[in-house]
């Protein structure tokens, strides 16, 4: 991306970046990590306090042989490739020098809807994209306008989800699997969308599933990097280790092994025995189905209207939350603070439940659980990010449930 899209050389980007980890350390350690993690993070054998400054050199030198050599340093058999391969093969893991050498970032076009007047671009499969348009498709065409009452809307959302989820359970690396081309291309379907929204009763849960669901599992944490400019350029990322630290495994050039082998569907590995996914079984050179969603919106026509750059954490979580947002600003015409703001809700069709969080009123928990659905409120269900361009006005915004949410830019 770089190469192809930046103006400016690697080695003039800034390498300084301040990350709050001292509470994720001691609330979210990995359960087998490395003695090198421990002496990394852990140096006097406890997460550092709140607010102390830990100094990276060794990842600063990585950024700089990045900068010096390119994705070279990093996958054609050098230091850090061997570092990387000796880490994980002393931990039990295969992977080796060959495989580094034989990957390569897949650069495609994004799966593309129209929702109210708008373009709104994700990433195709193994990305879950394609189900979050379908989720826009179906809730177009119900009547949701501030006529219409925030609990009626709420439960329209609900069953909509319920069908986007169990969609976004069926999608996978495409290249192993013919069939999800066709899976995809029903998601993206207006027709599709109009078909399965007349599954969805106005005034009852649905008692089960309208499709098959199998396992639902994804990456619980998620950097993310939304950039807006003058130049008509929207950069929206994602990305994730899985786990807050990956696998725990820490190269002695200081880099994290990411732990996304736990993306795949792996047979009785859940304690709900959800049926696993034979799109997203493991296979060698395979990508694991993925709801890292970096999500662009732009108007359908012409250059005047919104544009929006969204990202969310909490893997199936992060699409509902996502939907709810764009939902919040193209149909409902809320500004973005208070989109992300609104209180979101969760269907989890593995256990039936739909989650809320802690924003909803219990006026509103007595209404859903009034037609039919079973509510859990929990505090946070995801965290969405994002950034708005209104004509020449732009802002960002972060989710207020996030512990840096005082985080903002206007231009």
């Amino acid at each position: 991306m770089h190469l192809s899209h930046w103006v400016q050389p690697w080695q003039s980007l800034p390498s300084l970046l301040s990350l709050p980890i001292a509470r994720a350390l001691a609330e979210q350690l990995p359960p087998d990590a490395s003695e090198h993690f421990h002496e990394t993070f852990l140096p006097s054998g406890r997460p550092p306090l709140p607010g102390s400054l830990m100094q990276r050199p060794d990842l600063a030198m990585v950024l700089d042989l990045l900068g010096t050599y390119g994705p070279a340093a990093f996958y054609a058999g050098g230091n850090l490739t061997l570092e990387m391969v000796a880490e994980a093969q002393h931990a039990g893991g295969v992977i080796t020098e060959e495989d580094f050498s034989n990957y390569s970032a897949l650069v495609e076009k994004p799966v593309c809807g129209v929702y109210r007047g708008h373009l709104v671009l994700s990433p195709p499969p193994p990305h879950t994209g394609p189900a979050l348009i379908s989720a826009l498709n179906i809730l177009e065409g119900f009547n949701l306008t501030s006529l219409v009452s925030r609990e009626q809307a709420l439960h329209w959302v609900a069953e909509t989800l319920k069908i986007a989820l169990a969609l976004a359970s069926r999608l996978g690396d495409p290249i192993y699997d013919s069939t999800i081309i066709e899976s995809m291309d029903d998601m993206l379907s207006k027709v599709e969308a109009a078909y399965l929204r007349g599954h969805i009763n106005d005034s009852q849960a649905a008692p089960a599933p309208l499709l098959p669901v199998y396992e639902l599992d994804g990456a619980p944490t998620a950097a993310q990097v939304l950039i807006m400019g003058p130049d008509d350029f929207i950069v929206a990322m994602v990305s994730s280790l899985n786990r807050p630290f990956g696998s725990g495994l820490i190269t002695p050039s200081g880099i994290l092994l990411n732990s996304q082998m736990l993306d795949f569907s792996w047979p009785n590995r859940t304690a709900n025995h959800s049926a696993p996914s034979l799109e997203n079984s493991v296979q060698p050179g395979k990508r694991p189905l993925s709801f890292l969603l970096p999500t662009v919106v732009r108007p359908a026509e012409g250059l005047c209207g919104t544009y929006l750059a969204l990202g969310a954490n909490g893997a199936a979580r992060g699409l509902s939350g996502l939907t709810q947002v764009l939902l919040n600003v193209l149909t409902l015409n809320r500004n973005l603070s208070d989109s992300l703001a609104h209180g979101r809700l969760h269907p989890d069709l593995q256990s039936n439940l739909l989650q809320v969080d802690s924003e909803f009123t219990e006026e509103e928990i007595e209404f859903l659980e009034a037609r039919g659905h079973h509510v859990e409120k929990v505090d946070v269900l995801s965290w969405v990010h994002g950034s708005r361009r209104t004509n020449n006005f732009i802002i960002g915004v972060k989710d207020p449930r996030s512990p840096d949410a005082a985080g903002a830019t206007i231009l």
